[in-house]
This record gives C-alpha cells, structure tokens and sequence, in this order.
C-alpha cells in the first residue's frame, strides 16, 4: 500500500496489495445511534487507486482494479474493474 500525507485510515480498515491511495484521503467507519460501527469498515480489494481527498465510509467493498475518483464520496459497494467519481460517487466506466 503506497499512501500519501494527510490520510485517516480507520484501523478496521482491510486493505489489499497494491492499493495506492493518494493525499487527504479519509476511510472509515459510520456514526449511528450513538455509535461507531468499527464491523462495518470498508474492505479495499487489491490495484486500487484512490484519488486524492476522497472519502469512504460505511460498509463498502471496493473491488479489485478499481479507481476512486479524487474529492468522492463512496458510500456504496464499488465493483471490480469499476472507476467512480463525484459526491456521491456514481460509476463513469466499467471495464
């Protein structure tokens, strides 16, 4: 995992090989009654690519050779071979 300055990782966070994730980038859990839901971190699956200031959070699976958009918010599964981009991230192309 390559990451740039600036990150917040949660540590329930699992991130696979060759993740590389880009400045200001925050991943976490969700807030809900009262409660931060450390079960439910994102799973970053391998060859992703994060752009900078993106944000992921909740339980979401990003699949494997995808590309986060920079500044996007993922609050949704993303699948493999998949690039995302905008707030909320939507898919721009499938391979």
């Amino acid at each position: 995992m390559h990451s740039g300055k600036g990150c917040v990782i949660h540590e329930a966070t699992k991130i696979g090989n060759n993740v590389r994730i880009f400045h200001n980038v925050t991943i976490g859990c969700k807030w809900s009654d009262n409660q931060l839901e450390k079960e439910y971190a994102p799973v970053i699956e391998d060859n992703v690519m994060i752009g900078a200031g993106a944000v992921i959070l909740g339980n979401v699976r990003i699949g494997k050779n995808s590309i986060i958009g920079a500044n996007s918010v993922v609050n949704h599964d993303v699948e493999m071979n998949t690039v995302v981009a905008g707030i909320p991230a939507r898919v721009i192309k499938r391979e």
